[in-house]
């Protein structure tokens, strides 16, 4: 791979290394990844010489608009790559996202069809709330603040107050399906599988501590109260599964799989 690397003002058609001339075999197979640059690595050797996108696009016979694509979401064409890397006499690879990156591609078109999708979803919920019973029903704030605060509390405690932060950050992943990984997604994976389980289980705390408030005041209740006040209880399993299974595992899976669609 590193023979791919070419002059810029000529990198279709010859090498730095003068001695070899199979290019369109090297650049074929160049061609068959699918590329994402890491921006970060990439604006900080435009800075380090001094240059600003018109020059680099200028020095790569690049349009400005190219670079400035590039620089925004990382991805980049075999041939965009290729004179780029020839600029700063480094072999493709070394622009590629390094394994302690998350380079992701932000598009209007898959940002709106993700929002759209998590809308169907809230749609859907709301419209099974709607038939079951009046929308009041199922609003409890005590029970809502308790499992947030026990999410986030548990994350400190197992990942640390920059866990925590990387686990709000990253909900901003949900709105894209074009990522590469590394390191840092198999970390944020492992947070979000753990607020999976945090939330089941916080619910399942409130759950327990709501039953038995339930019960031992049993006496006091009639009937239909003791029906409401059991129907309230299920609240704070409702919400956890709603998050858990709305938010926080498909953002688990899509971490675990972006690597795997490279």
């Amino acid at each position: 791979m590193s023979s791919c690397v070419v002059k810029v003002s000529s990198y279709k058609t010859s090498y730095k290394n003068k001695e070899e001339h199979n290019f369109p075999r090297c650049f074929q197979r160049f061609k068959e990844i699918n590329l994402y640059l890491s921006t970060n690595k990439l604006k900080t050797l435009r800075r380090e010489k001094g240059w600003s996108q018109e020059v680099l696009a200028k020095a790569t016979d690049l349009s400005v608009r190219t670079i400035q694509r590039i620089e925004s979401n990382g991805k980049a064409s075999a041939e965009s790559t290729l004179a780029i890397a020839s600029v700063f006499n480094l072999s493709p690879r070394a622009l590629k996202a390094t394994s302690d990156e998350i380079e992701v591609n932000w598009t209007r078109k898959i940002i709106m069809k993700n929002l759209i999708a998590l809308l169907i979803i809230s749609g859907a919920i709301g419209m099974l709330i709607i038939l079951g019973a009046s929308v009041q029903f199922y609003m409890d704030a005590a029970s809502g603040l308790f499992l947030i605060l026990f999410l986030y509390a548990a994350t400190i405690i197992t990942f640390g107050t920059s866990g925590m932060l990387k686990s709000i950050m990253g909900l901003k992943y949900l709105f894209t399906d074009e990522m590469v990984g590394g390191t840092q997604a198999k970390y944020l994976k492992e947070i979000y599988s753990s607020q999976v389980s945090f939330l089941y289980g916080g619910a399942f705390i409130g759950l327990i501590i709501g039953s038995i408030a339930i019960l031992g005041n049993i006496d006091t209740y009639d009937n239909f109260v003791f029906l409401r006040a059991s129907a309230v209880n299920l609240i704070v399993l409702f919400y956890a599964a709603v998050l858990s299974e709305g938010v926080f595992r498909p953002l688990s899976i899509k971490l675990k799989t972006c690597d795997i669609k490279e």
